[in-house]
């Protein structure tokens, strides 16, 4: 199907054409004006123009022998224009008389400005856009000849020429803003952002953004001083760089990222951490990177290195120096309370009871200080092996119960099936294992505490229920930090031993969750991933045991 003539016009890749071009309501120029000139001459017409047609009008760019009101105008309606017709169609259009034609007998053309033979070219761009006309018109009748229309037809061409131009400048000036606007902003992005940028090219520094000098403590322009490169490096570690920029440089590695020690202009030392990449500048190898200076981080890190380190060695001191004499107290307060250096009198043996439970305290205290340290240096081993953490769960249960009794709280065990293999160091699981449970009696309040095995996703869950006062929503996050106690001061502990079953929980590839409700309860769960293979049966599966 033919597309309709009037969407020609109005089709907006033409219109945007004859927009880049800026001609539309400028003033007459001498260019056009000789085209029209030496049209009328050539081919004997009292009157030409160079039209430009946009969706609504044609505009005369320039005109010859027009009637003076469309002179003054320069421009008519699209119905009043016999040049729509030919960017309409796209090619020559040639009338020996009007007032014959049926096309135009009755056009304004004629009737309204009396123009009785028309001849007109296209005038379009270099990708085929019409974006207007060059015409000759007379008032009488005549017959043009084909010379006339070749002749008409190269003059059309000069004016297409023309007006490419003025539409490529039109392009090479929007090319221009858009590259100085990127321009602008890249030189932004790079010379305020945080990181250091340079360029190096021929060993030494091409580039390098203000915060790179920032870093040094120098200026830019000091950069570029021959042999810089070198002189903002530590001595010890030249080769070093050397050897990273020849490598990307020869194409050997294409990005690197490391760090190294720098020197500032006032002579300390600076750790730079950079990333650079190899890039082609002027066709030659160029070195573009970033750096970030961590010398903060690194003096942070080397503060907290001699801080742990003096903290092992306190822990150390601790264990060798205070848990032999702490043993010999607890040793001697057995003694006396076995009877073998006499009767103790009621208040003596009183008094020697508060004296071991207090020794008691503090070895559990150092103990638990040193698992803490351990476990904090990465220190603490586990000897990850194929555990049946029924057996254990079993185990731990019934080491717990006498002071579950003691304290008036009933102990109740189930498991969903068993065996329940588990990758695991069933002594830190004991560890585990025992602090939940203890703290369950501790505060549990003598009611009753639920112990509950069995699979979950892919491993094992232990689950220790109590129904004691519970934990309020705030205070759920803090019972695992280090030497924190909720609840009644008068209750004897250290406040690490949640901390360190979360630690050995993770140690062992699992995690221990807690949630509770005030009034009602808590409920610890301990994940560990397990070893039952696909298919594995178990006896019971998804039917409790109750064991006690």
């Amino acid at each position: 199907m033919s597309p309709d003539p009037a969407e020609i016009l109005r089709d907006p890749a033409r219109l945007a054409a004859l927009c880049e071009t800026r001609l539309p309501d400028t003033p007459p120029e001498e260019a056009f004006d000789r085209l029209t000139r030496l049209a009328a001459r050539l081919l004997g017409a009292p009157g030409s123009t160079v039209s430009l047609v946009d969706g609504e009008r044609q505009f005369f760019k320039s005109h010859l022998g027009l009637p003076a009101p469309l002179a003054e105008a320069r421009q008519t309606p699209i119905d009043e224009s016999i040049c729509a017709h030919v960017v309409m169609g796209g090619a020559p259009l040639v009338v020996g008389d009007t007032a014959a034609d049926p096309r135009f007998r009755e056009h304004p053309a004629w009737l309204r400005w009396g123009v009785r033979a028309y001849a007109g070219v296209p005038v379009a761009t270099a990708d085929g856009q019409v974006l207007g006309t060059l015409c000759v018109v007379d008032v009488v009748p005549r017959a043009w000849g084909d010379e006339d229309v070749a002749a008409l037809a190269e003059l059309g061409a000069l004016a297409a020429a023309e007006v490419e131009r003025r539409r490529a400048e039109t392009r090479a000036a929007r090319t221009t803003a858009v590259l100085r606007e990127t321009e602008a902003w890249f030189r932004s992005l790079v010379e305020q952002t945080i990181a250091g940028i340079y360029v190096i090219q021929d060993g030494r520094f091409r580039y390098v953004n203000p915060r790179f000098a920032e870093a040094f403590g120098m200026r830019q322009e000091d950069f570029y001083a021959p042999g810089a490169l070198l002189r903002v490096v530590h001595p010890d570690d030249v080769a070093r760089v050397e050897e990273n920029i020849r490598r990307r440089l020869e194409g050997e590695l294409l990005t690197l990222r490391y760090a190294f020690r720098g020197i500032r202009a006032d002579g300390r030392e600076l750790f730079l951490e950079v990333h650079g990449s190899r890039a082609e500048m002027e066709g030659r190898p160029a070195l573009v990177g970033i750096g970030i200076d961590v010398t903060e981080r690194v003096l942070a890190e080397r503060e907290r290195e001699a801080a742990v380190a003096a903290r092992d060695r306190f822990y150390a001191m601790a264990s060798h120096e205070l848990r032999t004499p702490i043993s010999t107290v607890m040793l001697y307060n057995d003694l006396l309370l076995s009877g073998v250096c006499g009767e103790l009198t009621e208040a003596q043996r009183e008094s020697v009871e508060r004296s071991q439970k207090s020794a008691r305290h503090l070895l559990e205290l150092i103990n638990d200080l040193l698992d803490l340290s351990k476990l904090e240096a990465g220190k603490m081993e586990a000897r990850i092996e194929d555990v049946e953490l029924v057996t254990v769960v079993e185990s731990v249960a019934g080491d717990v119960e006498p002071l579950a009794a003691e304290h008036g709280c009933g102990l109740s065990l189930s498991v969903a099936r068993r065996p329940l293999p588990v990758a695991g160091d069933e002594r830190r699981i004991r560890q585990i294992l025992l602090n939940l449970l203890s703290n369950a009696v501790k505060f549990g309040r003598g009611r009753p505490i639920e112990v509950w095995c069995g699979p979950e996703g892919e491993g094992v869950v232990v689950s220790v229920t109590d129904h004691g006062p519970g934990i309020a929503p705030g205070d759920l996050p803090r019972i695992f930090e280090d030497f924190v106690q909720l609840g009644d001061e008068s209750e004897v502990g250290t406040g690490l031993g949640l901390p360190i079953a979360r630690r050995l929980a993770a140690l062992l590839g699992g995690r221990l969750e807690v949630s509770s409700s005030p009034g009602v309860g808590s409920t610890f769960r301990l994940f560990l991933p397990h070893l039952l293979e696909e298919g594995a049966s178990g006896e019971g599966s998804g039917i409790p045991e109750v064991i006690y």
